[in-house]
């Protein structure tokens, strides 16, 4: 069952993401090398983290993943903004 919760939950995280980045100047051409740059940061400031138990996270751990996820998310969109580039959700 928490299972199931888990991948509800992060279906929905994932989902709720469907925007794209856009530069204020209206040059698009670094966004693959500022994404890219950006994914890394964030990605070394917050690796993840993987439950005990691969299968079955506790809930104590299933709310680490969430916070890992939020924070990388967060170190993500800061980076982005702070390079010029603005979210244009959908």
């Amino acid at each position: 069952m928490k299972k199931i919760i888990l991948l509800i939950i992060f279906s929905f995280i994932y989902g709720c993401a469907n925007g794209t980045y856009s530069s204020r100047d209206g040059d698009n051409s670094d966004l693959v090398y500022d994404t890219t740059f950006c994914k890394s940061l964030a990605r070394s400031k917050h690796p993840g983290y993987i439950c005990k138990n691969p299968l079955m996270c506790t809930l104590e751990e299933t709310n680490i993943v969430i916070n890992e996820i939020t924070q990388f998310n967060a170190v993500f969109q800061n980076c982005m903004l702070a390079r010029g580039y603005n979210y244009d959700a959908h």
